[in-house]
C-alpha cells in the first residue's frame, strides 16, 4: 500500500510539473475569423488567447471591415495611406523586413499577413517581426491555400501572449469579412 501511495504521489507531482510547463510556454490559440465573428454578437467580449483579458469583437470587426488609415508593405516597398495608420498589410515573404522598414509602428493595432503559397507554411513564421509594435493586438492571416488553425499555430515562433491570432482561407471566391 505504501508503494502504491508513493507511486501515486510521484505520478501526480509529475503531471503537475508537466501542466505547469505547458502553461508557462502558453498555447497559441488561432481562431478562424469568420466563425469567430459570426458566433459572437457585435460589441460582445470574448477571452483572449492568454485568457486573462477580454477581446472586443466589435473592435476586431471594425478593424477588418471598415476603412482605416493603413500601411501596405510588399516587396520591400512601404505605402502609407492616412495619418496614424492602425492597420498594416503585408505577406509572409516580407515579414523579415517589417520591423526595420515600418517607421509608423505606434498606432498599428492589427497586422494582416497574406499566405500565398504552401511553401510559406512549410517554414516558421517569426512573430518577433512585430516586437516593436507597442499597440499591436491582432495578427490576421489570410491564406490563399487550404490550412487549419493547428497548422498556422505550429508554424508560429516567438509568440507573444499580447497577440490574438486569427486566420481565414480566402481563395478569391468570397468577399465576406
Amino acid at each position: 500500500m505504501k508503494n502504491k501511495l508513493l507511486l501515486f504521489l510521484m505520478l501526480v507531482s509529475y503531471s503537475l510539473s508537466i501542466s505547469a510547463q505547458s502553461a508557462k510556454s502558453g498555447t497559441i490559440v488561432v481562431r478562424e475569423m469568420n466563425s469567430f465573428l459570426s458566433t459572437t454578437n457585435n460589441g460582445s467580449l470574448a477571452r483572449t488567447s492568454s485568457g486573462a483579458e477580454t477581446l472586443n469583437t466589435s473592435q476586431v470587426r471594425d478593424l477588418i471591415t471598415k476603412v482605416q488609415s493603413s500601411i501596405y508593405f510588399y516587396n520591400g516597398e512601404v505605402k502609407t495611406y492616412g495619418d496614424q495608420p492602425s492597420n498594416l498589410f503585408t505577406d509572409v515573404a516580407s515579414l523579415n523586413l517589417v520591423n526595420s522598414s515600418i517607421a509608423l509602428k505606434q498606432n498599428i493595432q492589427i497586422v494582416t499577413v497574406l499566405i500565398n503559397t504552401a511553401n510559406e507554411l512549410n517554414n516558421s513564421i517569426d512573430l518577433n517581426a512585430f516586437s516593436n509594435f507597442p499597440n499591436l493586438k491582432y495578427i490576421y492571416f489570410i491564406s490563399n491555400i487550404e490550412t487549419t488553425s493547428g497548422t498556422i499555430a505550429s508554424r508560429l515562433v516567438n509568440y507573444d501572449s499580447r497577440f490574438n491570432v486569427f486566420y481565414k482561407i480566402d481563395k478569391g471566391d468570397s468577399n465576406q469579412y
